[in-house]
């Protein structure tokens, strides 16, 4: 938050946290939970900090010449430990929000890389799909005789029709002329059994 003194060893931690908050480094681990004991160790009284020495340099040891740990490149021990107070402050402000920004750009690294590998896995999974399909066609190739692959694609299929709808999609004049054949038939039948009770009249006369 503004107005509170960032200490260097937390800076240097997160620096290394992946976005779950882990170190996947076991050496650094280690010494991150040094650092976790020594701020313990400080914040009960136990250990005292003065200047460069710090809780960072207790747990990593001396800085190296010219350098300062958990600190913009350019800034000498020198430089950031004789700033006032006030102005490391506003400084130690500054570095959070560049550490902030950094896991940002971590994690966005890290989501991509994600959705990289999630997609190869996807188009892997499908090429092992299509294998085993080929694999299976061909088999049956081998058992059937004459067997055509294309069988078993995917079609869209016709709606069977209802037998309801032959009888519907008659016309009126189909219809009607049905009814005229029938008509004539058994005027037919009926002339032709006339036709037979006259002969046998006549016979019998």
């Amino acid at each position: 938050m503004p107005g509170v003194e960032i200490d260097r060893s937390t800076l240097w931690k997160r620096a290394r946290q992946d976005k779950h908050g882990n170190i996947p480094d076991p050496k650094v681990a280690e010494k991150a939970k040094l650092i976790d004991e020594l701020q313990k160790q400080v914040s009960e009284g136990k250990v005292s900090v003065h200047g460069s020495n710090d809780v960072l340099t207790m747990a990593l040891g001396p800085e190296h010449p010219g350098r300062l740990r958990a600190v913009c490149a350019g800034i000498s021990p020198r430089q950031y430990f004789n700033l006032p107070k006030p102005q490391r402050v506003s400084f130690d402000d500054h570095l959070k929000e560049s550490l902030r920004v950094l896991l940002q750009e971590e994690t966005k690294k890290m989501e991509a890389k994600a959705r990289e590998e999630t997609l190869r896995m996807e188009a892997r999974t499908k090429q092992l799909v299509e294998a085993e399909r080929e694999h299976f066609l061909s088999q049956l190739s081998q058992l059937i005789p004459n067997f055509d692959p294309t069988m078993l694609k995917t079609r869209i299929s016709q709606s069977p029709k209802s037998p309801m709808s032959d009888k519907a999609s008659c016309s009126g004049g189909d219809v009607r002329s049905l009814h005229v054949e029938d008509d004539t038939a058994k005027m037919g039948k009926h002339q032709e059994d006339e036709e037979k009770e006259e002969e046998k009249r006549d016979e019998e006369k």
